[in-house]
């Protein structure tokens, strides 16, 4: 069993918006993210989609989107972004009782795959150019968040990944206090989209292995985290 991620499909089936907007390489890329999840994924895998799943904004619109991700290989872990205005944060239990089998959403708790344990959230820029009204509170709820599901992490996990939708540094590359957050609670691996250009990190740093898997950095195919994982 191995374990992937994938991030920013921003699928659009309710109502097509043209993803080309942003490059040719993303003209049909819902079709490239299909052929390489399914000749890489296979069923007895996990793939985490670390937010921006959808363009929708109520989750019936994101019904189609959601099914695509349910035709895919795997079990489809999801962490909420910043355009999942379909996924309202208060209405996660009621949202995951409703999702087709092998799609679930994980929002500050921690699941346990084999030997590696997982947590994620959506975390927060902290970009202080960017600062805006009420961003101190969103910042303080979503590490809030990611503690609880480090909290939850059993101490004996060989794999501890955090799976955040925003980056874990600022745009000088300059960790955050996520990626602070995650090392206090020993995480070795921290996995994160949002990002469609400019500087990132991947690779290992300090002792913690990143991996950004926004689909046009990926080239639109899944990412391999782990593998050999125990069932």
């Amino acid at each position: 069993m191995s374990i992937f991620a994938i991030s920013d499909l921003h699928l659009s089936f309710h109502k097509p918006k043209s993803m080309d907007i942003f490059g040719e390489a993303w003209k049909d890329h819902h079709l490239k993210v299909a052929a390489n999840w399914d000749r890489m994924v296979s069923g007895d895998d996990v793939v985490l989609v670390v937010g921006d799943l959808s363009w929708a904004v109520r989750f019936t619109e994101a019904a189609p989107d959601i099914a695509f991700l349910a035709e895919r290989p795997g079990r489809k872990i999801l962490i909420r972004g910043n355009h999942d205005y379909w996924w309202r944060r208060e209405a996660t239990n009621r949202l995951n009782s409703l999702l087709p089998e092998g799609v679930e959403l994980l929002q500050g708790h921690a699941v346990t795959i084999g030997d590696c344990a997982i947590t994620g959230t959506r975390g927060w820029r902290q970009e202080e150019e960017e600062n805006e009204a009420g961003d101190e509170k969103v910042l303080a709820r979503e590490l809030r968040l990611l503690e609880r599901g480090c909290l939850e992490m059993p101490q004996d996990a060989s794999r501890r990944i955090a799976a955040i939708h925003y980056p874990p540094f600022d745009t000088s590359l300059r960790p955050n206090d996520f990626d602070a957050l995650a090392r206090r609670h020993g995480v070795d691996t921290i996995v994160y989209g949002h990002i469609h250009g400019g500087l990132s990190l991947n690779g290992m740093h300090d002792g913690v292995q990143y991996h950004l898997v926004s689909v046009d950095y990926t080239d639109f195919a899944p990412v391999l985290i782990t593998w050999n994982t125990s069932p």
